[in-house]
């Protein structure tokens, strides 16, 4: 049996599969009710797994007439590049890494076979290295294979 978590994440996918301009507008509370959960878990789902690394933009309004938009984000690889750049300067956790690597293998800038590689080689234990450099390096190591596969 599948986690309500997963439930949520593959009615949303499904959602947005049908959309013709890979965005949907949803609210909260009506999907929670189609899905017999509460909000909160709504979110959580959002939080985690609608994420820029994972190539989504969320935007949430509040109130009466409040609605989540999700976006399904498809950009090139010059803009992917640019985005990895900002992102990558400050170092990327294991998780942020494993999320963008999978996404890139998604829109096919990494194989199946590349991404298993790198999402091996940037686990912690086989850094070796002390945080706050073991995020630095791991964002290293992931911008020069994007720049290696891209060029």
């Amino acid at each position: 049996m599948s986690s309500l978590s997963n439930q949520i994440e593959k009615y949303i996918l499904s959602l947005l599969k049908m959309s013709s301009n890979n965005q949907i507008e949803i609210k909260r509370n009506e999907l929670a009710f189609i899905l017999s959960c509460v909000p909160s878990q709504i979110n959580y789902v959002l939080q985690t797994r609608f994420t820029p690394e994972r190539g989504f933009k969320v935007e949430s309004q509040r109130g009466g007439g409040g609605y989540i938009r999700i976006t399904k984000i498809t950009p090139s690889a010059k803009e992917t590049m640019k985005y990895l750049s900002t992102i990558l300067e400050k170092g990327i956790s294991y998780n942020q890494c494993k999320d963008l690597v999978l996404r890139l293998q998604e829109e096919g800038i990494f194989t199946k076979r590349e991404g298993k590689i790198l999402i091996e080689i940037t686990k912690a234990e086989v850094l070796g290295i002390p945080l706050p450099l073991r995020d630095k390096v791991r964002a290293e190591i992931l911008k020069n294979a994007l720049i290696t596969v891209i060029e």
